[in-house]
């Protein structure tokens, strides 16, 4: 067993366009073929979390980490920035979805994101950001109530 699990080792690559599993034989999915959306997530487990509902059906980005909230941002620390703007031009894509943690990081690298894409006429949006399905007011921490005020939407009147 270990050494079908060290030959998974260096037979498994990280994909430096879009940040994916891949074999290191192989090409990536994020050349396969074409595709009008990408899902940007910090890590492969978000994009395992996001996946496994079934709701997004486009590409996915996965920086491998978030930007410091208090050093330079110029300095992306590995993290697979540029190569997500080199796909956004590149792939005429119309949308890129946000989908980094509501920490402090993940809204630094999310605002750093937008503004390197402002030029690229693409749609960018956030996930919404509030009360959870299920959740009690009661129960909720001050930055989740203020993000769900800040961030309500009207309701149809009946």
């Amino acid at each position: 067993m270990a050494k079908t699990l060290a030959q998974v080792y260096k037979n498994i690559v990280r994909c430096k366009i879009c940040g994916n599993l891949k074999s290191i034989n192989s090409n990536c999915i994020c050349l396969s073929k074409k595709y009008d959306q990408i899902c940007v997530v910090e890590n492969i487990a978000d994009m395992w979390v996001i996946e496994s509902t079934g709701i997004f059906k486009g590409h996915y980005h996965i920086l491998g980490g978030t930007l410091p909230s208090f050093e330079n941002k110029n300095n992306e620390n590995g993290l697979l920035i540029d190569s997500l703007i080199n796909r956004v031009k590149k792939n005429s894509v119309k949308e890129v979805i946000l989908a980094t943690s509501a920490s402090i990081e993940g809204e630094t690298t999310s605002h750093y994101i937008s503004d390197s894409l402002k030029d690229a006429k693409v749609k960018i949006t956030r996930l919404a950001k509030g009360v959870p399905v299920g959740g009690e007011i009661e129960f909720l921490d001050d930055g989740t109530l203020f993000s769900a005020f800040k961030n309500r939407k009207p309701v149809a009147n009946g």
